[in-house]
């Protein structure tokens, strides 16, 4: 939906709301969404389900994009992002439950409309993140706006956490209030099998995004991300000991760098390298897969969570220190198997396939240091956790 038909939608529901008022008299709504309303995953998506399958007195409604392609595979409510219908149920919700912020995932544009922003003021604000704090310090894409996200961040009622590590990122360096961020774990960690290897033999290539290639000018092919990743993925070696172990790398291409898949696609030899569409249920590939590779995502504190192999393959960490920098000192705080150029990658991974896929010892460290807690009851704890601020508001 665009900006201006939000805008003049959002106005709409305020003219609407005194009017409608009493329709939603002591009604206990809870918005939450997720990627821009675009993807159904990540966080949002396994605390939504939590909800929905275990607190019959809350009613709560998912916030998708009209265009979205998940659309029709949400469960229970939803919401159209951006709709009268959207901001009426907004401004009389009584929490609000996001992975990336309000704006993006709820209520497009309200924080920043003076009058009507006292509605961002009065529901309850739950930022889950989308993942883990790791691997990218936070920034935001315009400089202008650093205030202003500030300002945002440190509205929020509550804030979840899985170790006394994020916690101090988000007090220290994201100036959110202490009381606001709870160690509690991530929801979307309850999806993640304990201590179990996985039955088939798939490994789950997820290189991040740049945003200077994003939003660069220059050819994607000619950039050292693809000519790295080409050569990875095309290397004699590694796909003559694919086959022979019948092991297959399925790749993901970050949903920022989408639009660059087909040039990817088009370069491949491997027969053993599968594509994964943009719109794939994430987590399910994570809990399928029985190892990871990646240079910076946050994916390998999942699979850390799960006990299972990581490969990071960082062919360019001093470019990517210089442009987004790293809360994990890359240099000396790393876990797993490490790789810097493609000849050391494939070497890494020959060695992992032939071990049987050993977890190298010094992700147990890493382990203790990440994770108050590696079980299954992540989203009851949040859940409990907001019922409790909510009651001393």
């Amino acid at each position: 939906m665009s900006k201006i038909n939000a805008l003049v939608n959002m106005t709409l529901a305020a003219i609407i709301y005194p009017f409608k008022k009493t329709e939603f008299k002591n009604g206990n709504i809870w918005l939450i969404g997720g990627h821009a309303g675009d993807i159904y995953d990540d966080n949002s998506k396994f605390l939504y389900e939590y909800i929905l399958n275990n607190h019959k007195d809350v009613d709560i409604y998912w916030v998708v994009n009209e265009d979205s392609k998940v659309k029709n595979k949400i469960p229970g409510k939803i919401l159209i992002k951006g709709s009268i219908e959207n901001y009426l149920y907004y401004y009389n919700a009584k929490v609000i439950v996001f992975s990336h912020a309000p704006s993006a995932d709820i209520a497009p544009y309200n924080f920043a409309i003076p009058i009507l922003n006292k509605f961002h003021e009065n529901v309850f604000k739950v930022f889950l993140n989308h993942g883990s704090i790791s691997f990218k310090k936070r920034k935001p894409m315009n400089a202008k706006l650093k205030k202003l996200i500030d300002d945002l961040m440190r509205s929020y009622n509550m804030a979840t956490a899985i170790s006394e590590f994020e916690k101090d990122i988000m007090v220290n360096e994201w100036k959110m209030s202490e009381d606001a961020v709870c160690v509690v774990g991530s929801a979307r960690h309850d999806n993640l099998p304990l201590n179990e290897k996985s039955k088939n033999r798939d490994i789950l290539y997820m290189p991040t995004w740049r945003d200077w290639i994003k939003f660069g000018s220059g050819e994607f092919t000619e950039t050292q991300y693809f000519i790295n990743i080409m050569n990875f993925l095309n290397d004699e070696r590694l796909n003559d000991i694919l086959e022979k172990n019948d092991v297959n790398i399925k790749f993901y291409m970050h949903h920022l760098m989408h639009g660059f898949i087909d040039d990817i696609k088009e370069n491949i030899t491997g027969k053993r390298i599968i594509f994964l569409d943009k719109d794939v249920t994430v987590a399910d590939e994570i809990t399928s897969s029985i190892a990871n590779i990646t240079d910076y995502s946050g994916v390998a504190v999942d699979f850390l969570y799960m006990d299972r192999p990581i490969l990071f393959y960082q062919f360019d960490k001093e470019k990517y220190k210089q442009e987004v920098d790293s809360y994990i000192d890359l240099d000396n705080e790393m876990f797993g198997s490490i790789a810097y150029n493609k000849d050391q990658a494939v070497d890494e991974l020959i060695r992992l396939i032939e071990s049987g896929f050993e977890v190298k010892k010094n992700q147990e460290d890493a382990r203790n240091k990440f994770f108050r807690y590696n079980d299954n009851g992540n989203c009851n704890r949040i859940y409990n956790s907001i019922l409790k601020k909510l009651n001393n508001i």
